[in-house]
């Protein structure tokens, strides 16, 4: 059962031993009602009237007075290295409830658009790992880089958001082409 401003659908069923009819037993999904942005009495607007109940509910149960939308702390920094080294990007990001953490290329199409890559996509030579902390609300993620390629040159975005906003943080990385010319001993 959901309460107000939640209303239950029946999309998601359970198989349940003793259930009767088949064991399907209805568990529902709680979803808000009403979309649509509100104003909250602490001056912030919510996504929904559900973000507002959300961020009530989270104040009473952990003493915070207020939902921070996500900061981040630790910004990504500007890297130069060579092909074929191995490299990463990190940031560190404040938030309640804890931020999700996700990295993206940024580039532009040839009519000057910004276009967001999401990471890793298909790339073998990437990863990206976020991991909690390292103090209470926080959040870090990084974006590793082995081997490096001429063609990851370019910024990175390290993004983060949660139920009461988001935030954005932008790193670049230089690559220069390792050297291949052969040394012979005379």
């Amino acid at each position: 059962p959901c309460r107000p401003p939640l209303h239950q659908t029946n999309q998601d069923h359970r198989w349940r031993p003793g259930a009767g009819a088949g064991g399907l037993e209805g568990t529902g999904l709680c979803v808000c009602k009403e979309d649509g942005a509100v104003c909250g009495s602490d001056g912030r607007s919510y996504r929904s009237v559900c973000a507002l109940h959300l961020r009530s509910w989270v104040s009473l149960q952990s003493g915070i007075s207020f939902l921070p939308a996500p900061v981040i702390v630790v910004s990504p920094k500007k890297i130069h290295n060579v092909t074929g080294a191995q490299v990463y990007l990190s940031c560190e990001v404040k938030a309640v409830p804890t931020p999700v953490i996700t990295w993206r290329k940024v580039s532009e199409s040839p009519k000057g658009v910004k276009l967001l890559e999401e990471l890793p996509g298909d790339r073998v030579n990437m990863a990206v790992q976020v991991r909690g902390g390292p103090s209470k609300h926080e959040g870090t993620g990084w974006v590793l880089i082995n081997p490096l390629m001429k063609e990851d040159e370019g910024v990175y975005q390290c993004h983060a958001t949660n139920m009461a906003g988001e935030a954005h943080a932008d790193g670049s990385i230089t690559v220069t082409e390792q050297n291949k010319t052969l040394y012979t001993l005379s």
